[in-house]
């Protein structure tokens, strides 16, 4: 029989994400100006490398993992672009206080919505996104899978890409949001 892990509780109290104590980013992604895109993610787990965009953005536990894992809050109106994360498996999305529009399709021609506690599971390659239509702030767990880049990155739909540096903001060559006019 293979031997139980030992842990103090002091080293488990190093892999605990208290929800009061986050601190979340707005501008996680290059879409964060977008209408459309706005959201407060707090990152809670990673794999590999992790997926975001902001080069300050850290996961609040910082063991490794194989999922990424984050709450995101998602104001009226708010959401995210179309996207996909090549290399990493399935995205699931669960609002969890509210209604959510999830939308999918080379241009987002696609639609269905979520319901509190609903869970959707986005397969891999297919471009999505999702939207808050409801007049209150929404929180929502998204988890992606680690997949075989052992976390992946975003790839956004041409058109986010084009809206996004008509603001100045823009994808460094490691993939890090860049704005114009700033320090490399």
């Amino acid at each position: 029989m293979e031997q139980a892990t030992s842990v103090s509780k002091e080293q488990l109290e190093q892999r605990i994400a208290r929800y009061r104590e986050l601190s979340g980013t707005t501008t996680a992604f290059v879409d964060s100006r977008l209408p459309g895109g706005q959201k407060q993610n707090f990152k809670l787990v990673a794999a590999g490398k992790g997926i975001f965009e902001n080069p300050d953005m850290r996961p609040a536990i910082a063991a490794a993992h194989n999922i990424n894992m984050s709450w995101v809050l998602i104001p009226p109106g708010g959401g995210s672009n179309l996207h996909d994360h090549p290399g990493s498996g399935a995205e699931l999305f669960i609002p969890v206080d509210g209604p959510l529009t999830i939308y999918w399709g080379e241009t987002g021609e696609q639609e269905t919505v979520l319901q509190q506690f609903d869970c959707v599971s986005i397969p891999e390659g297919l471009m999505r996104g999702f939207r808050n239509d409801s007049d209150r702030t929404v929180l929502m767990l998204a988890i992606v899978d680690g997949g075989a880049s052992g976390g992946g990155s975003v790839r956004w739909h041409p058109s986010v890409l084009e809206r996004a540096a008509k603001t100045g903001v823009y994808l460094d060559a490691n993939g890090k949001l860049a704005q114009q006019g700033s320090p490399q």
